[in-house]
């Protein structure tokens, strides 16, 4: 029973995750309910945002597996490293954002729109890895530190293993493997919440002109957010909503599952 509990579960969230894959197909089926421009910017917000959620998990987590090792293998890179990011965690993520811009706020400003926003996608790829890494690092050092510490160093030893060689094994025992997807989780939400937030202010800010220029479910959201007025078509303003309130929705049952069964 549990388990086909557990099989429908997995399958409610790969339902909830659907407006990702959706994105990419075609979908000429919504131009009855909305107009072909809206539709094509939709799907771009969309296709960008699975985009920054990819590219951001890859390199979190292979930061994250890095600076996790090191905090357990030498105490001095830990207390150095700790103290670092609860820096970061202080500044709310945001404003990393936007310190981020900050140095290249003048070149987004100066070339094209199509270089601008590969360019915008980078720094913020670079900024949301960066406002996800304290927790994450957090996440994993601890639960690393206290299978070495509590249960295997001893063990381990006895048999002649290096420190080095001890935290790489239990790096891949399954009790990490359930921490990392609990981290993977919890990166994956905050992106989400970051990469619509800071595309809604932007686009709040400076408009459809403005820089920098950061295509995402946000920015249409606040774009349309006339919709709402009367005469306006809510359609524009409530179904990009809905989608990241499903996408954002899988995300919290995946990291409730992950804690669950930890």
């Amino acid at each position: 029973m549990k388990r086909l509990f557990d099989v429908l579960r997995a399958l409610f969230i790969a339902a909830l995750l659907s407006p990702l894959v959706l994105a990419w197909l075609p979908s000429e089926w919504l131009t009855a309910a909305i107009s072909p421009a809206f539709r094509a910017a939709l799907q771009s917000s969309f296709r960008q945002l699975s985009i920054t959620l990819a590219a951001t998990l890859a390199l979190s987590m292979v930061l994250t597996l890095g600076l996790g090792y090191m905090s357990v293998l030498s105490q001095r890179f830990g207390r150095t490293g700790a103290s670092v990011l609860n820096a970061v965690e202080s500044v709310p993520a945001i404003l990393v954002a936007l310190f981020c811009y900050a140095p290249v706020s003048g070149y987004l400003a100066r070339h094209a729109s199509q270089v601008s926003q590969v360019l915008s996608l980078i720094v913020f790829i670079l900024a949301a890895a960066l406002t996800a890494l304290p927790e994450a690092v957090r996440g994993v050092a601890i639960p690393l530190g206290e299978l070495y510490h509590r249960k295997y160093s001893l063990s381990f030893r006895s048999y002649g293993f290096t420190k080095r060689r001890i935290l790489a094994v239990l790096m891949g025992s399954r009790a990490m493997r359930g921490t990392l997807s609990r981290a993977s989780a919890g990166i994956l939400l905050k992106t989400l919440v970051l990469d619509c937030s800071f595309g809604f202010i932007i686009q709040l800010g400076f408009g459809s002109y403005g820089t920098p220029a950061h295509l995402s479910p946000g920015a249409l959201i606040a774009a349309n957010r006339d919709a709402l007025f009367e005469g306006g078509n809510p359609v524009l303003f409530w179904l990009p909503s809905l989608l990241l309130v499903s996408i954002s929705t899988a995300f919290l049952l995946s990291l409730t599952e992950r804690r669950e069964a930890a």
